[in-house]
């Protein structure tokens, strides 16, 4: 049987929690986004790539927000960091980990879509390219689990 291909959005939102403190972080935007600032919203987007070794090349989408423009620009720098280092790391879940990490765009301010940008709202976003191997990939590699 060929390797299921990890849950990406997992690893990365499960990433991201491990490291940063004090942040919100989700998959999807709550509905109560409000309450729940500064805000973290990771998740994979189309694009990238798969292969029959169950290798995920995926492409993910990291929007940080927060009530002042310093602290929002400030968080998703502190985001690539984080998702950089768990990449370099080999950051573990339960069905993969994370093996590589690479900048496509960002992070840079949106003052558009959807929550509308205000005086209590800066979000910025970002987009990178992450690798996720399962576990059994990293069992065959390197001989260990």
């Amino acid at each position: 049987m060929r390797p299921v291909l990890p849950d990406v959005d997992a690893l990365v939102t499960d990433a991201l929690r491990a490291s940063l403190s004090g942040a919100t972080v989700r998959v999807m935007w709550p509905d109560d986004w409000a309450d729940r600032l500064p805000l973290v919203v990771a998740r994979r987007v189309p694009g990238g790539s798969s292969n029959p070794l169950g290798i995920d090349v995926a492409l993910v989408d990291v929007q940080c927000a927060a009530t002042d423009r310093r602290d929002a620009s400030s968080l998703a720098r502190v985001a690539r960091v984080v998702l950089a280092e768990a990449c370099r790391n080999q950051f573990r879940g339960p069905d993969g980990y994370l093996s590589r990490f690479e900048d496509v765009s960002g992070p840079a301010e949106i003052r558009t879509g959807t929550p509308a940008a205000g005086p209590d709202l800066f979000r910025f976003q970002a987009t990178y390219r992450v690798t996720a191997r399962p576990l059994q990939h990293r069992k065959t590699l390197h001989g260990a689990h």
